[in-house]
């Protein structure tokens, strides 16, 4: 059976300094037993987990941070 469109949300944890660490929460409604994989291009990806979540610090001047949650 198909796997729904992934929602992912992204919350601000804490700003300074020109750094921002986000919450980046990756959710498929009504799927259960599901694996997640975390894709990051445009910056440092940060610890790319196997998890519905991913922690990201990004710099205020860098090129933006592209990220996909993929789920199957």
């Amino acid at each position: 059976e198909p796997v729904r469109q992934p929602h992912v949300d992204a919350r601000i944890l804490h700003w300074e300094q020109g750094r921002c660490n986000l919450l980046l929460d990756c959710t498929v409604p009504s799927a259960s037993n599901v694996s997640y994989t975390w894709s990051c291009t445009g910056g440092p990806p940060g610890a790319l987990e196997h998890q519905a979540w991913l922690y990201l610090q990004v710099h205020g001047d860098a090129d933006p941070t592209v990220c996909c949650c993929n789920v199957s």
